[in-house]
């Protein structure tokens, strides 16, 4: 019997080092566990270098948070020194003893956060551009949009009060439950991680600080359309799941008729002009438009990512330390620029509109996911994108939308108003963002705490977050009023996300909301008004208003003060209430004492008390007045609620 000859002998297959490609569901939840762990650290670490501040000043907050967020750019030494499969690792279960960690003490101390979101932002990377290089970049990009849902209803359960920073047990239900899907998620993909090229995942650090600041805040987009914080968690949590289904039917580049390649440029720019659309619309418009703007970013956005992320055949070569130093780089820069320079703005008064910086963070994210190549013949051309379990992804987006309508339907109602007979108690408070004054973290329950030891019948309420960075990304006016039962009234100031709030038990009419003029900055600012209907036919008004504050500005305050007064009009019965910013011996108070208006503080006799700064009172700038036909009685300032900077001011208002 002959042996075959060399030309009909089967070729030796060569044996492979590469592993076995893990079930796209199975990289995809981890992404989405990395995501969810990772975003929750970030919007914690805001407040606390806010509070920085206090006492480096903004430059020295700013420096901190630069040099925080340069530091995901060390993965790419751990890549080169203990290789990729270590490296995912190392990040990943340090990112999860981070996050539990930071459960531990209340508040989290800033060095234990700022770790977390860096070493999130790093592990991030990692299994992002190695998801989209084993599987595809739309299993990456699903990923992040299935943490994104999942971090929308953990918000919305916790009406946006992030469970990271929540004091007490409330927030251990969901870090457990999120520590131990990315546990599990980790050790289902653990051996797949072996080599990838690190894409262009640097791409996620702009898509991050946008997802924070617009797509990924409920909170924001309640504020600027005007709807409430369930129709924001269900618009948002909808379009992510919408886009997963636009995905899903995506082609990789290099296939006949697929849509990323043929017109490549085309179809990149396209997605970059309706991100900007969707962001001009969100901060530029207001009402329910909206909401359409909102959801044409985040879908948009999601679009871009994913050509971010499609593997280039060049990618595969070269040092895989270096391109993950890029990438960590690239998105650890890529988050903070944008909400750093977002943020800081209203204290440092930059030459230009703090909303082009979403503009530019659009432009990034779009000039990396512009004009994806075609893909070589080992990344298998033509593949179908992402046809995972569409079962676990309805599951996944049933149980998300469930959450929201439950909070819905389970919020108190208001308790049945009635005409007050004469009088009304008056609580008037700067809440400093919701943020305790020495600590830097969100205590809303410190709050309702203190309102209802008072229990007023209207609360005047400045310096409401909804959705601000520094305010930890809580929405103030829709968790206060679920919490407290109480009926509120929003009047934006600044960026439509940081403002004044009226909560009240009583029926009101006529509710009237504007901005004051802006002569200085660095801040808008706005009043608000509500009439409240007396049991005997009478009325009385309640404005409420914050002025500018420096000394410097003096002249603004002036003249926003000379605006609350044609705003008033000359009515009778009528009170003004809030945080003006002014001494008792400014011009500001003699311009108020000209005008008739009595202080309630000093007609009771305690204009010798201090309202600020509530750990060492050395000043007044918190303020009562009213008509001469009203009559104040049980004035007092509640020393004892320290959790903002300013102490509250309470009061009986009488109608002579």
């Amino acid at each position: 019997m002959s042996l075959p000859s060399a030309q009909t002998r089967p070729p030796a297959q060569a044996p492979s080092s590469s592993p076995a490609r893990p079930p796209a569901a199975a990289v995809s939840l981890l992404v989405a566990a990395v995501f969810l762990a990772a975003v929750e650290l970030l919007r914690a670490t805001s407040p606390l270098l806010d509070l920085v501040s206090a006492t480096a000043g903004v430059v020295g907050a700013a420096q901190l948070a630069v040099l925080i967020f340069l530091a995901p750019a060390l993965v790419g030494g751990l890549v080169a020194a203990i290789g990729l499969a270590r490296a995912t690792t190392v990040t990943v279960l340090g990112l999860l003893g981070l996050r539990l960690a930071a459960q531990v003490p209340h508040p989290p101390p800033l060095l234990l956060v700022a770790a977390g979101a860096a070493v999130g932002i790093a592990a991030l990377v990692l299994v992002v551009a190695q998801t989209a290089a084993i599987r595809s970049p739309v299993a990456a990009t699903i990923g992040v949009l299935l943490g994104g849902v999942a971090d929308l209803a953990v918000r919305a359960g916790y009406s946006s009060w992030d469970p990271l920073v929540r004091p007490g047990i409330a927030g251990w239900p969901v870090t457990l439950l999120v520590g131990a899907g990315l546990a599990v998620a980790w050790w289902r993909v653990r051996s797949a991680f072996v080599t990838a090229p690190a894409v262009r995942a640097g791409a996620l650090g702009p898509y991050l600080g946008l997802y924070v600041l617009s797509y990924g805040s409920a909170p924001i987009l309640a504020a600027h359309a005007g709807v409430s914080l369930t129709t924001a968690s269900l618009v948002l949590i909808a379009t992510a799941v919408l886009t997963i289904e636009v995905l899903r039917r995506m082609r990789l580049p290099g296939g006949n008729g697929a849509i990323w390649e043929p017109q490549r440029w085309f179809a990149g720019l396209l997605a970059l002009v309706g991100l900007g659309i969707g962001l001009v619309g969100g901060y530029w418009w207001s009402g329910a438009p909206v909401v359409v703007a909102f959801a044409l970013a985040g879908g948009a956005a999601a679009v871009l990512l994913a050509r971010a992320l499609t593997p280039r055949p060049q990618a595969r070569s070269g040092r895989p330390g270096i391109g993950f130093t890029a990438a960590g780089l690239l998105a650890g820069l890529g988050y903070v620029a944008p909400v750093m320079l977002y943020q800081v703005h209203f204290e440092l008064e930059f030459p230009f509109d703090n909303r082009l910086v979403l503009l530019a963070a659009a432009l990034a994210l779009g000039l990396a996911g512009m004009g994806a190549r075609p893909a070589s013949e080992e990344l298998q051309p033509g593949r179908r994108g992402l046809f995972v379990a569409p079962a676990l992804v309805s599951g996944v987006a049933a149980v998300a939308l469930v959450v929201p309508l439950a909070m819905a339907v389970t919020r108190p109602a208001p308790a049945a108003a009635e005409p007050p007979a004469g009088s009304i108690r008056l609580m008037s408070w700067n809440l400093h963002y919701g943020r305790h004054h020495t600590d830097g973290v969100p205590d809303l329950e410190a709050i309702a705490t203190a309102v209802e030891a008072v229990a007023p019948d209207v609360l005047t309420l400045q310096e409401v977050s909804r959705g601000w960075p520094i305010g930890g990304g809580v929405d103030m006016a829709e968790w206060l009023s679920r919490r407290l039962g109480m009926t509120y009234y929003w009047s934006p100031a600044a960026d439509g996300q940081f403002g004044n709030v009226i909560f009240t038990r009583l029926p009101v009419q006529e509710v009237t909301a504007g901005r004051l003029p802006f002569v200085q900055g660095p801040m808008q600012r706005s009043y608000q008004a509500v009439t409240v209907p007396m049991a005997d036919g009478r009325t009385l008004r309640l404005i409420n208003a914050h002025l500018q504050h420096r000394k410097v500005n003096t002249p603004t305050r002036l003249v926003q003060s000379e605006a609350l007064h044609q705003v008033w009009g000359g009515r009778a019965h009528t009170v003004v209430a809030g945080d003006f910013n002014f001494w008792p011996s400014w011009p500001e108070a003699r311009l108020w004492r000209a005008a008739g208006f009595i202080s309630a503080q000093d007609v009771t006799g305690h204009g010798a008390e201090f309202t600020v700064p509530s750990d060492a009172p050395d000043n007044r700038v918190d303020w009562i007045f009213g008509t001469p036909d009203l009559t104040f009685r049980d004035f007092r300032i509640v020393t004892e609620a320290r959790v903002s900077d300013h102490f509250p001011l309470v009061v009986t208002v009488v109608l002579d």
